[in-house]
């Protein structure tokens, strides 16, 4: 019995200890969740490889972006066209993109979606 119990301990133990702690950013239906770091320790253990949260939050912010394309071109709506072209003119510390503030070729960028909000960093 001691065992079993000793077992069942140590099981919710490693569950509790290997909970992560995510972020997450929705609008009009898509749903993006995202871990975040104890970056003090991330930086400790890996040093300038470390992935911070604001890495994580503007991948969300691509993807979330991704989702809200496909949604729009199924049913057009103007609030998540708005959204799609703030996160597009959006300033971001890892996804930067050259944008004019000219009117915005929105049907580009529907077309071009995967290619402009990819969520991808390759480091050299």
């Amino acid at each position: 019995m001691m065992k079993i119990f000793g077992i069942f301990l140590l099981l919710i133990l490693l569950i509790s200890c290997s909970k992560k702690y995510s972020g997450e950013i929705n609008f009009k239906g898509c749903k993006i969740a995202y871990p975040l770091h104890n970056e003090e320790k991330d930086k400790e253990l890996y040093g300038d490889f470390a992935v911070s949260n604001q890495w994580e939050y503007e991948s969300a912010m691509q993807k979330l972006a991704i989702c809200l394309c496909e949604k729009y071109i199924q049913k057009p709506d103007p609030e998540i066209k708005e959204k799609i072209i703030e996160i597009y003119k959006g300033d971001f510390e890892y996804y930067r993109r050259e944008v004019s503030f000219k009117k915005v070729n929105f049907d580009s960028v529907l077309a071009n979606r995967k290619v402009i909000f990819d969520p991808s960093i390759f480091v050299n």
